[in-house]
């Protein structure tokens, strides 16, 4: 727009006001551009503001005079202008908006870090509980493993003392058939029936050996699938930590942004009506640099789901051994002395055989 009076003035298409000013000079204040000078009259004020393109139903008292408004400079501004003159009262309310506004944006971006601190805080807690269950149901079932584990050498230890006892138990019936029939101080009662029992016991011992390595074998192998399961569900855990903590982030740092923005238009707003905010505004790019840079950063992770426990724990039935039902037995009792499957395989042992069962002829 032309400042003199040698061009035609052209609002463009803004709304203006014009007044000749006591001073000489023809003033308008223009939408957008605050009050300017026109320039000097040297004919009549509706001449000249005629050949400047002035619109005479536009044209208002000059309000610098003082019957007009003492104290207001001009009574027509703009909000967006940046004319010269005295700030009248609609650029102060402006100013006391737009410096109200920074202030409260200023206000939430310097909660930033709080806010950070707390949602990572809400998520340390909820990570805490996952990992508090995760940790009570695997110390469950090492009590189940543990307790299974020492029940199978409870078995073993009683299922040996229970062939030991039984075989004692026989020796000892086998003796006395064996006195009963003469042959109390030969070399069968000497030896062979001793070591008949003992190799007939050392069998059962093995037997209900294998049992036990059986029963431990398959705890071992269970116990052991399950802590592998256990493992993964702890790192999918950590995993999903880790994602919730880096999205947390990057949804706040996401917030300051917009709040950033917000604040460098604001800024900008408020540099209209005059003061130097360059350093604000440009204090504002850096940052919104920053928060853009570790949004992008925060936004290069995964962010897993964790669905809970999966890891499951079955504890195998342990098989019995029963030396109640073995092959062999020294179980003896005299009723029965001529029936017993060991005392039968004893008499085998006779090279001097004879008829009668019960003779006094064998092996001394």
């Amino acid at each position: 727009m032309a400042n003199t009076n040698l061009n035609p003035f052209d609002a463009k298409g803004l709304d203006y006001r014009w007044w000749s000013g006591s001073d000489g000079n023809i003033w308008a204040n223009v939408e957008g551009y605050g009050v300017m000078n026109l320039g000097k009259g040297t004919y009549a004020t509706q001449n000249v503001a005629s050949r400047q393109g002035l619109d005479a139903n536009k044209q208002i008292a000059d309000p610098n005079a003082p019957a007009n408004n003492p104290t207001v400079t001009n009574e027509y501004n703009y909000t967006t202008g940046t004319g010269s003159g005295s700030t009248s009262a609609p650029d102060r309310n402006m100013i006391n908006i737009y410096d109200r506004q920074i202030s409260d944006i200023k206000d939430n971006l310097g909660t930033i870090d709080k806010q950070i601190d707390n949602a990572l805080a809400g998520v340390k807690s909820e990570y805490d509980t996952y990992k508090n269950e995760q940790q009570s149901q695997y110390n469950a079932n090492k009590n189940e493993y543990d307790n299974s584990t020492k029940q199978n050498q409870q078995q073993l230890q009683t299922n040996r003392n229970i062939i030991t006892n039984r075989a004692s138990s026989g020796l000892r019936g086998l003796l006395r058939i064996l006195g009963a029939m003469g042959a109390g101080g030969g070399s069968v009662a000497r030896y062979e029936a001793p070591g008949m029992v003992t190799k007939q016991a050392n069998q059962e011992y093995n037997n209900a050996g294998q049992t036990y390595a059986q029963n431990q074998s398959n705890l071992d192998t269970d116990w052991g699938n399950y802590q592998n399961q256990f493992e993964n569900d702890k790192k999918k855990l950590e995993d999903w930590y880790n994602g919730q903590v880096k999205s947390k982030k990057q949804e706040i740092y996401e917030k300051g942004q917009s709040l950033l923005t917000d604040l460098v238009t604001a800024l900008g707003n408020r540099a209209q009506y005059g003061g130097d905010f360059g350093g604000d505004i440009s204090d504002a790019y850096s940052r919104l640099a920053d928060y853009r840079n570790k949004v992008n950063r925060l936004g290069e992770f995964s962010k897993p789901n964790y669905t809970g426990i999966t890891a499951v724990y079955n504890s195998p039935d342990l098989a019995s051994y029963d030396t109640g039902n073995t092959n062999l037995t020294t179980a003896v009792a005299e009723s029965t002395a001529g029936t017993s499957p060991l005392l039968t395989a004893l008499r085998g042992l006779n090279k001097k055989k004879t008829n009668s069962p019960y003779g006094n002829n064998m092996e001394a």
